[in-house]
């Protein structure tokens, strides 16, 4: 009943807010410069600064609505704008008629969030065998800068960008609205926020305000530590929402599954393991023994629990380590039939490719040393400059043959179905995984 009530309340509020603001219109106006305006029209979000010709007025506070308009001072969309980012302005609505007839930012928000999770609900998600999955992917879902992911009724919101700063209690309402959704926890991405001209001295001023503003509706989780406990793939996760990113990685979700079903019988090392889902996957699945490494004492200590809670830890086993330590001084030669190689974001930007490159190289060569002749490597990338590049797979070739090695590609995959791609941004795409054996 309680939780009926507050979510009615949101509700109610939600809408109020909504026909209070219907008279929004646009602070300004943002024109693009020539040749620019076919790629926004084609519903690329983001405008950044070297596209933009002038705007009006002059000083147009961040976070504000715009219009943007081409040469011809025709309507490409409108959004919300930012001098103080690259993104100049991000792209709110460019390409659908009912949403160009206004500037109402609270109604905009409650519609891509209900058709964020329709699209979910098309991909069968959430379902009986999972109850962890990502509801909002920023640019995928048309909401730049945002990231949600849904762990079985609360919602991990992971902020990237200061118009959503400003707007968080708007979004957090619109979540609430959801039948899926009970509570809303609210997470920034310090680094990206910086970025985007978020300053030190607001964010205190925002956090006076109390937790209210961080954490809304009725909490779903089992303590006041942030443990929740979710379903993937039918496996029994602890998740801590207060740990690495959202507190659980839902990309991998299906490379998972689909990696298991050739480890029957096998021996497992699993790299940079966070909470042990490939290990997990694999030995529920009938490996014969699994190891999972990470350099965090937290991760191995939220994967040795995961192992238990699901009846696993007589298969599989995580240690403390440094990855490339570990590979270089205690992993066998050719001691394991299947190794996965997951590695954090070695490349956060364009500029770091290089360097992450040799390291990726360095990395999967060790990493093939351990696998057996005959065996299969899973290596993966979460840089998007990396995957973008188009060279992780000769990448892992220079390293095969640096090791004496050769591969034949079996499988070349990227992130989950819930982490969806705008077709005009095809810079979203950041996961690769491929799976190959070593001879």
């Amino acid at each position: 009943m309680l939780r009926a009530t507050i979510r009615t309340l949101h509700c109610t509020a939600a809408v109020l807010a909504f026909d209070v603001a219907s008279t929004a219109t646009a602070s300004g106006r943002v024109t693009l410069a020539g040749g620019k305006a076919r790629l926004f029209k084609n519903g690329n979000p983001l405008v950044f600064g070297g596209a933009v010709k002038h705007v009006e007025p002059k000083h147009v506070e961040a976070g504000a609505v715009v219009d943007v308009v081409d040469g011809s001072d025709k309507l490409v969309g409108w959004g919300v704008y930012n001098p103080h980012s690259m993104y100049r302005v991000r792209l709110l609505a460019s390409d659908e008629p009912a949403l160009l007839e206004h500037r109402d930012l609270g109604r905009l928000l409650s519609h891509r969030i209900a058709a964020a999770s329709m699209v979910r609900t098309a991909a069968g998600l959430p379902s009986a065998e999972t109850t962890a999955y990502r509801l909002i992917n920023g640019e995928g879902d048309r909401l730049s800068g945002l990231m949600v992911d849904i762990f079985d009724g609360t919602a991990v919101v992971i902020s990237s960008a200061l118009w959503l700063e400003r707007n968080r209690d708007a979004i957090s309402d619109a979540l609430l609205t959801l039948p899926a959704v009970s509570h809303v926890e609210w997470r920034r991405s310090e680094a990206r926020l910086k970025k985007d001209g978020w300053e030190e001295e607001e964010e205190a001023a925002e956090d006076e305000r109390g937790e209210a503003n961080v954490a809304a509706g009725e909490p779903a989780t089992e303590g006041g530590d942030g443990a929740l406990r979710v379903l993937e793939n039918g496996l029994q996760y602890h998740v801590d929402i207060l740990g690495q990113k959202s507190g659980f990685y839902c990309d991998q979700r299906d490379n998972r599954r689909h990696l298991a079903e050739l480890c029957v019988g096998r021996s497992v090392l699993d790299l940079f393991c966070y909470s042990g889902g490939f290990s997990l996957c694999a030995g529920r699945a009938g490996a014969a023994r699994c190891l999972g490494v990470d350099s965090s004492a937290a991760a191995v200590e939220l994967a040795s629990q995961n192992a238990a809670l699901n009846g696993l830890d007589g298969v599989c086993e995580f240690v403390r380590a440094d990855v490339m330590k570990h590979l270089k001084e205690d992993a066998p030669a050719g001691g394991y039939d299947v190794v996965i190689c997951d590695p954090p974001k070695l490349a956060p930007t364009v500029k770091d490719l290089p360097r992450a490159t040799n390291r990726y190289r360095k990395l999967n060569g060790l990493a093939m040393r351990a696998v057996r002749p005959g065996g299969l490597l899973l290596s993966c990338t979460c840089s998007g400059a990396m995957t973008q590049s188009g060279t992780f797979e000769q990448t892992l070739q220079d390293a095969a043959l640096a090791q004496g090695r050769a591969l034949t590609l079996l499988r070349r995959s990227n992130a989950a179905c819930d982490h969806t791609i705008h077709p005009s941004y095809p810079e979203g795409q950041y996961l690769t995984a491929v799976l190959a054996v070593v001879h």
